[in-house]
């Protein structure tokens, strides 16, 4: 697999929302946040950034995540952060074309996105399995049609939940 994560990728990144093309489509990138450390949480705030990345350069699409950022300044352990950090996502996804359900786990901040979504009639993408049947699970108990969300397997990396550790343990088997 083609590695395009090079120096100064999250730079190029940053740079996509400068001259933006409003002809792209407009995704949110639902991943986890949530860890049971800093670390953790920090490793999670990267792959979201990588997935964002993967969106724009793979799938040609602007993508946001104010989960990769709003950390950085707003604290999840506090209450009134948190909630204000979901608030703004929540309106970030309002003005999205679909949502990206990225990673093999959906956290309970993730939960909220998708249910957000189902009531937006929004098309939904999952790219791993286990998270595609859980989705579909919940559209089917909320009485919407399950087809709203479909698996992408050709991008299987935005369903890894570290997509660069990925990329670089892959790199040393060739």
């Amino acid at each position: 697999m083609e590695n395009i994560y090079h120096e100064g990728w999250e730079q190029e990144l940053v740079y996509q929302f400068l001259p933006y093309d409003r002809c792209k489509k407009r995704a949110y990138i639902c991943s986890p946040l949530s860890a049971d450390t800093n670390e953790g949480i920090a490793q999670n705030m990267q792959a979201t950034r990588a997935y964002m990345f993967y969106a724009m350069k793979k799938m040609g699409m602007n993508a946001s995540a104010p989960h990769a950022y709003l950390p950085m300044i707003l604290c999840d352990n506090i209450p009134s952060d948190r909630a204000l950090a979901l608030q703004f996502g929540l309106e970030l996804l309002k003005g999205s074309d679909i949502l990206l359900i990225c990673g093999n786990r959906i956290s309970s901040g993730m939960r909220g996105e998708i249910a957000h979504a189902i009531c937006l009639k929004m098309p939904m993408i999952a790219f791993d399995e286990g998270v595609y049947l859980q989705v579909q699970k919940e559209l089917t108990k909320r009485g919407c049609d399950k087809r709203k969300v479909r698996l992408d397997r050709e991008n299987f990396l935005m369903g890894i939940s570290a997509p660069l550790s990925y990329l670089e343990n892959a790199a040393m088997f060739r």
